[in-house]
């Protein structure tokens, strides 16, 4: 268990060469064109790649130019200040990062992820300042074991970028890091730079890999767990949610613990977050 408690991040990975699963579609013309010249070079030069190796050796070759050092792409789920499901895209991740990211559950620890998830502008990081207002001592211990790993992985500064999904549950946040200490080298052009490349690659998975990437809808629910689901938001309990359904608690509860597995719920205030965003009525 890590020290961040109970509560764990579902994560899975996924790498360039699943983008050329079939079905895959390609991403449209109104959406690589639709933020200028820069995003959309990005975005079109990887759609009319022959292949993986041609996106990789792309990609590598903008990453480089622009002065980072690795990128980490991640599609994720937050209800609240927790994030519940994350998709992580590591083909160009240092190797093993990604792993161990979700592993120690530094998703609840990173201060870039709740930024990322209110700003929708990228933002310049470095690790020796990333910690610098006070925290609890226990996660202070958290938080410096969090930075020994960057470290490791050679992740001292950089650029992230937070994009919006259309669901307000979801965020999308791009990470383009350095193994340069300091955050001095980091210039206005250098966050154009970056904003470009995450832009170009987000367009390119999104319209890619739609069915790798966790998403949030009450579209598969049944009548009885939509009713539930909506009971929750309400407050009622079990036994007045038996009533109204002219079932037993027993089943209710059934239904609640198949609910919260289907979201990744950890707990009743969690499912009712979820079910405020997803019911839309």
């Amino acid at each position: 268990m890590s020290e961040t408690g109970e509560e764990h991040t579902a994560l899975f990975t996924f790498g360039d060469t699943q983008l050329d699963h079939e079905g895959a579609q390609a991403a449209p013309d109104t959406a690589l064109s639709a933020g200028g010249q820069g995003l959309a070079g990005i975005g079109r030069q990887l759609l009319e790649a022959p292949g993986s190796e041609a996106r990789q050796a792309l990609m590598r070759e903008v990453i480089q130019r622009a002065g980072f050092d690795s990128l980490c792409y991640c599609h994720i789920v937050r209800i609240g200040e927790f994030v519940s499901r994350a998709a992580w895209f590591d083909t160009y991740s240092p190797p093993g990062w990604a792993e161990r990211y979700g592993r120690e559950q530094f998703f609840q620890i990173d201060p870039r992820v709740a930024y990322a998830c209110r700003f929708e502008w990228p933002f310049a990081w470095d690790l020796e300042s990333m910690f610098s207002t006070p925290m609890a001592e226990r996660c202070e211990a958290f938080a410096r074991r969090f930075s020994h790993a960057a470290k490791q992985a050679g992740l001292q500064s950089g650029v992230s970028v937070g994009l919006a999904t259309g669901n307000p549950l979801e965020h999308c946040i791009i990470t383009l890091s350095s193994t340069q200490t300091g955050r001095g080298w980091i210039a206005d052009t250098t966050l154009g730079e970056a904003y470009a490349i995450g832009v170009g690659l987000h367009t390119f998975i999104e319209a890619r890999a739609r069915s790798l990437l966790p998403s949030l809808t009450a579209d598969t629910l049944n009548d009885v767990q939509r009713s539930i689901l909506r009971f929750v938001t309400q407050g009622l309990s079990d036994r007045e949610m038996a009533e109204s359904l002219s079932m037993s608690a027993h089943n209710v509860g059934y239904h609640l613990r198949q609910l919260k597995k289907i979201y990744n719920a950890q707990n009743r205030v969690q499912l009712a977050y979820i079910a405020g965003c997803i019911l839309g009525d």
